[in-house]
């Protein structure tokens, strides 16, 4: 199978185009992202380091065929099975005759990915037409055997090296451990998902791919339940007024409105970057101990409340 095709820029060793054939599931996607940087990065080196001709590289039951095209100043890299190989070197040419005709793209780039999309048809009905090429298969089938083929072409750290990046991934493994905000949890493991690619950790590295897609998923759950809670409070605070009449505001009955203002003010402590979250819980206690302030006090208050911003980001910053 061919799992996916690069096209670099020889001289910056910048990424044109990029192109995956794997069968990579939605679940699985976030799982894949960070694998597929690490391979990016890895395809990156081998690129830097020179392709003149055609080479192979082998990553185990796979391999890496970088193809130099100085017509094009851009190197065109494929990873596939060993087996799939043969096959490779048979279309390598014809996708080279697709390039070629979209030179002037390649020559006069100027930074803009979209600009290479016109590749997308072309390339996939020549990979699409040696059916042995395309399978529903995935890098991801053997993670650790792949990765564990990607560090041994890697450059080596020094002493210090090493000892630097693991005390300092000690440190972060502490802080996540005591952290319970998801943005800055979600940055301490993708520091600790690059340390450990560096140190060529694979364990840690698979852990810690893991730990940044249950992040992002309890990110994205915590938005929809701060979404809910908003409107909740809308509601049940303009039931709260309505009922209220021509009676003064300590009368009202605000029990519905703090259950959702604090429930709101919790989630917003998981994801806010700021400590704003505490200005909503002081706002809910006050509904709860109203006979401790005045009706004018406690009418802002609920004018407040009830101009709280609609757009769930403006509560993240």
């Amino acid at each position: 199978m061919l799992y996916t095709l690069f096209l670099y820029q020889q001289e910056s060793g910048l990424l044109l185009y990029d192109k995956n054939f794997q069968d990579i599931s939605e679940g699985k996607m976030e799982l894949f992202s960070g694998f597929f940087a690490a391979l990016k990065s890895f395809v990156s080196e081998m690129v830097l380091e020179g392709s003149k001709d055609l080479k192979n590289i082998e990553l185990g039951d796979y391999s890496v065929v970088i193809t130099a095209i100085s017509e094009l100043k851009t190197d065109l890299v494929i990873i596939a099975d060993n087996e799939d190989i043969k096959i490779v070197n048979k279309i390598i040419p014809k996708i080279i005759k697709i390039l070629m005709k979209f030179a002037p793209i390649f020559l006069e780039w100027e930074g803009k990915k979209k600009d290479l999309d016109v590749l997308e048809l072309p390339i996939s009905d020549v990979i699409q037409s040696e059916k042995k090429l395309v399978e529903k298969k995935t890098l991801l089938d053997k993670p650790e055997s792949f990765l564990k083929s990607l560090w041994v072409h890697k450059k080596e750290l020094s002493e210090q090296e090493i000892l630097s990046f693991s005390q300092e991934a000690e440190k972060l493994k502490t802080e996540l451990a005591k952290s319970i905000n998801l943005q800055r949890r979600l940055s301490l493991s993708e520091k600790l998902l690059e340390i450990s690619e560096k140190l060529k950790n694979t364990s840690d590295f698979i852990k810690y791919q893991e730990h940044v897609k249950n992040i992002k998923d309890e990110f994205l759950d915590v938005r929809i339940k701060l979404q809910y809670f908003l409107e909740r409070i809308k509601v049940t605070l303009s039931q709260a007024v309505d009922a209220l009449g021509t009676k003064p505001y300590k009368e009202g009955t605000y029990r519905d409105v703090y259950v959702n203002l604090y429930s709101f003010s919790n989630k917003l402590k998981l994801i806010s970057e700021s400590d704003n979250y505490r200005e909503y819980q002081n706002m809910a206690n006050m509904l709860i101990e109203k006979d401790d302030i005045s009706d004018d006090e406690l009418q802002k208050v609920v004018s407040k409340i009830m101009n709280m911003k609609e757009d769930i980001a403006f509560y993240m910053n």
